[in-house]
């Protein structure tokens, strides 16, 4: 922990340092140049007048890159030099009458102000909703790749995401194991209890899935009360036993989800297929061998078991519930 709050403290001041580094190389040529102006270092050699707009590339500079805090001290400081030395005589400004003097200076300082507070408002503004877009935009992809009920991902990530992970998987030559799982009687629940009570049950056989699963797994609800987990780098032994806590804990806590219980299919790649959609199949295959053997157990797919249509409708899917 100690090491983490090190760590943590370090990359902060490594950032402060940096952003002021960035902040000092406008700040220093700009005051510089300031000084020069209105200090008549330049006057023997260039008419100081014309060089005031000279300040105006840095003020644009600073409110493109920095805060309103910072721009605003860069202002401050900038206005400060040149009133210091048109009321000591000097600079541009000097050589006019007082009031004509004090007009110019006015003038020179609220065009800086202005141009350094303004631009820098508009470029904040800019920078919020290019933010809020981006967010936005973050936001609408998650919801198209999340189901909305339960939170876990949907049917079309987990197409995308299984194609990716076979072919990571067949690189690296690594098991990737898919386990489908269906809730038995579920259609009960609805028809006794109503459709709010059952995706409450939904909603707590998410959560029972996410206690049940690696940080490097997914959880997928499939459609209805189907769910499927992929399991990366795994062996068939490590994903039966996952499939097994799994069952344990929703035959468990059963009375809480209205005696509802689990099937569950398992299937590895390669050994049972080596592209998407057969393994899904295999695992739905072991699936309903699970459920035609009593349910509410895992069964791993073997080339032996009932052939069952890779189309099958839902409705046929539902009568084993």
């Amino acid at each position: 922990m100690n090491a983490l709050v090190r760590e943590r403290h370090q990359t902060d001041l490594s950032g402060f340092l940096s952003y002021a580094g960035q902040v000092l190389l406008i700040a220093l040529p700009m005051l510089a140049v300031t000084y020069a102006i209105f200090s008549d270092a330049l006057a023997p050699t260039l008419p100081s007048l014309p060089l005031t707009f000279a300040v105006l590339p840095f003020v644009i500079w600073a409110a493109l890159r920095f805060g309103r805090r910072e721009v605003t001290a860069l202002n401050a400081l900038v206005c400060t030099i040149a009133a210091w030395h048109t009321l000591q005589g000097r600079g541009p400004f000097a050589s006019a009458a007082l009031t004509t003097s004090l007009l110019l200076l006015l003038a020179f300082m609220g065009t800086l102000v202005s141009t350094g507070l303004v631009l820098n408002a508009v470029v904040g503004e800019r920078s919020r909703t290019f933010e809020a877009l981006a967010q936005a935009l973050k936001t609408l992809k998650e919801e198209a790749i999340r189901d909305p009920l339960t939170n876990l991902y949907n049917r079309r990530f987990l197409r995308d995401y299984l194609s990716r992970e076979l072919m990571r998987a067949a690189r690296e030559s690594i098991r990737v194991a898919v386990i489908m799982i269906d809730l038995d009687r579920f259609k009960r629940v609805n028809d006794t209890a109503g459709h709010a009570a059952g995706d409450l049950v939904l909603t707590e056989i998410a959560t029972l899935l996410k206690r049940h699963i690696r940080g490097t797994d997914i959880a997928c609800r499939y459609g209805g009360e189907e769910f499927t987990l992929v399991l990366p780098n795994a062996t068939l032994q490590s994903a039966r036993r996952r499939g097994e806590a799994i069952c344990s804990a929703i035959r468990e806590e059963s009375g809480r989800l209205r005696g509802v219980t689990a099937s569950l299919g398992v299937a590895i790649f390669p050994d049972h297929a080596t592209e998407p959609a057969p393994l899904l199949r295999a695992a739905d295959k072991a699936l309903y061998d699970a459920k035609s053997r009593g349910r509410n157990q895992v069964r791993i797919f073997a080339h032996g078991t009932a052939k069952i249509s890779a189309f099958r409708s839902k409705t046929a899917k539902r009568s084993h519930g």
